[in-house]
């Protein structure tokens, strides 16, 4: 039996999923977690060489139980390595926001400038992409960025580890901000801004590209000779694939660490207003959408508040959505404990609980948590104009919890599917897998909106909006 290895590397974890090449059944799965240094509310690092570590050691696992013929990667968009002296420093995740104030800076006195790289990259002008990050270095940390050999991501480093060959796919290099997807090149302008030669880059080649595994390689993974590893593409636009893949429809709501609502489209596009991205996955398709950081992560932070058990919110949530009635007696919560990208695009911005008085309860909180989350989404959804009524694709842990895809569907007022299948380890499988064709579409969970929930929610979801039109105005003087 011929097999095929998805390697999702994420921020929080790495998943491994091993498919069958004939019929795509999952065979196995692993998933292990990845330390990360969050010392304060700004800095989000980890250790380069722990994740590649990871890889291996997943990869090495699976070979022993089934053995692997082909192997393709995912990985998370936005990370940073300086490598000095041949040595990888601690990677930058997209969460870091030490360039937050050297990014703000640049949108306001480069207003011109700050538009026409958006319009090259497809990539928001924020504290979370490389090129912020790399002004933040070359103005804040001269030295240091002078001592830099090479800039590289998590994936052109782990195919580095085993290939030998430094090189990083579109798909990736679309979401660094130094990427003209136009050209399909690293873009000249941007790279003499940061002051950063090519030659300090890695190669960049398509997401459909195969590279054989060094022999050194081979032996210690006791794989095959002559294994291929596929580059693949990063982990939001392999989600959104694999939504298609597996639902068959185009609009997908993930929902994991962060989250983010994306669709797939033949056509580049970009926004006027400059509040979406646009990122590669292969020949003329692209994944046109918006992601918030405050997704999962937030629900962690509810249930240190509120509980000693860990993952205790996760049972408490479907008896606090029973408890309290939608729009959480009048309490709105707007979600910014972690600064925001879409649809705010502003670090600096604070969550916000607003309504509360004596009367409210905690299963009134955890509502409008939940509901805070998800209403944030619907905006999101609403900037990207999106009009089809053919039903949203569910990912993410997020929804493991029923009663959330249920209200989900209510909120957003359409049919909302989940697979097995929607995760980025099965688009990057695939990605490389011409003949995979709404593989295992019969195994769907649907779920339908109820008219009633519909409509309270739309009210509910007025008055957030209401909120967030009044605190957007005080974010702004507070500037």
């Amino acid at each position: 039996m011929q097999t095929i290895l998805g390697i999702d590397i994420g921020t929080t974890a790495i998943k491994f999923t091993l498919f069958s090449s004939e019929d795509y059944v999952i065979l196995d799965a692993i998933k292990y977690p990845v330390p990360m240094n969050e010392s304060d509310a700004i800095q989000s690092t980890q250790v380069p060489q722990v994740v590649l570590q990871l890889v291996l050691k997943g990869i090495k696992a699976l070979s022993e139980r089934y053995g692997i013929d082909s192997l393709v990667l995912s990985s998370a968009m936005h990370s940073l390595i300086p490598v000095v002296n041949g040595q990888a420093e601690q990677m930058y995740l997209w969460s870091d926001k030490r360039a937050s104030s050297i990014i703000a800076q640049f949108k306001e006195n480069q207003p011109e400038l700050a538009k026409r790289f958006y319009r090259h990259t497809g990539t928001p002008i924020h504290a979370m992409s490389p090129f912020a990050k790399l002004l933040y270095f070359k103005e804040e940390q001269p030295a240091f960025f002078a001592s830099v050999d090479q800039w590289l991501d998590i994936k052109a480093y782990v195919m580095q580890g085993l290939t030998g060959q430094t090189v990083v796919d579109y798909s990736v290099a679309s979401a660094t901000g130094l990427f003209n997807t136009l050209l399909f090149e690293w873009d000249h302008e941007i790279l003499t801004y940061v002051s950063v030669n090519q030659s300090q880059l890695p190669q960049v080649v398509d997401t459909n590209q195969a590279f054989f595994i060094t022999p050194t390689m081979i032996e210690r993974l006791g794989l095959p000779f002559g294994t291929q590893v596929y580059i693949g593409a990063s982990d939001g636009t392999l989600a959104s694939y694999a939504s298609l893949i597996g639902t068959g429809r185009k609009i997908s709501l993930t929902v994991g660490t962060s989250g983010a609502v994306r669709y797939l489209s033949s056509e580049r596009k970009i926004s006027d207003r400059q509040i979406t991205f646009c990122y590669y996955l292969a020949k003329n398709q692209w994944v046109i959408g918006g992601a918030t950081n405050n997704g999962g992560r937030t629900l962690e932070w509810v249930n240190e508040l509120f509980y000693d058990q860990p993952f205790k919110i996760f049972t408490e949530i479907p008896k606090a959505l029973l408890s309290s009635p939608i729009g959480a007696n009048g309490l709105v919560f707007l979600p910014y404990i972690n600064g925001e990208r879409a649809p705010l695009w502003q670090e600096d911005v604070q969550g916000v609980f607003a309504g509360m008085t004596l009367a409210h309860q905690r299963h009134d909180f955890i509502r409008a948590i939940c509901e805070g989350i998800l209403f944030n989404l619907k905006v999101i959804h609403s900037d990207l104009r999106l009009h089809e009524k053919e039903g949203i694709a569910l990912s993410g842990g997020f929804f493991a919890i029923p009663s959330l895809a249920q209200e989900t569907a209510a909120i957003f007022g359409t049919e909302c599917l989940q697979s097995d299948y929607t995760e980025p380890a099965f688009g990057a499988v695939a990605l490389v897998g011409p003949s995979v064709v709404a593989v295992k579409q019969s195994e769907l969970t649907v779920i339908a909106p109820e008219p009633i929930k519909a409509d309270a929610y739309q009210t509910s979801f007025e008055r957030f909006k209401e909120v967030l039109a009044k605190e957007r105005n005080e974010f702004k003087k507070a500037k």
